[in-house]
């Protein structure tokens, strides 16, 4: 059996983004939340998070609360985010998706 390591793009106190070499597989853990993508639609969720980051897109909560809602494709689950929550997230996909173009270009040459 072949073990890939994960190969950490970013990481921060509340998460972090690997890839193993040679799967099309995004791994992606943000406080609570573990999701996988392909990298195809990692670049989609990085662009949808950063839209409502854009569009303001804050919903007031029954505490008093305002959160940014990240609908998902299935009813009824979403995500709330403070917006230093979406902030982090989508600073943490950035710098993700930027190491990975200098790892791809590096590995090209």
């Amino acid at each position: 059996m072949h073990c890939h390591k994960l190969k950490i793009l970013s990481q921060r106190k509340a998460g972090f983004i690997g890839v193993r070499e040679g799967h099309n597989l995004v791994h992606l853990r943000f406080n609570n939340i573990m999701l996988n993508f392909s990298f195809t639609d990692f670049l989609s969720f990085r662009r949808t998070t950063k839209l409502l980051m854009r569009n303001e897109c804050r919903v007031l909560l029954p505490d008093g609360s305002e959160k940014v809602v990240l609908r998902t494709p299935y009813q009824g689950v979403n995500f709330l985010f403070s917006e230093r929550e979406i902030r982090s997230l989508v600073n943490l996909m950035d710098e993700a998706y930027y190491f990975q173009q200098i790892y791809s270009l590096l590995q090209s040459e």
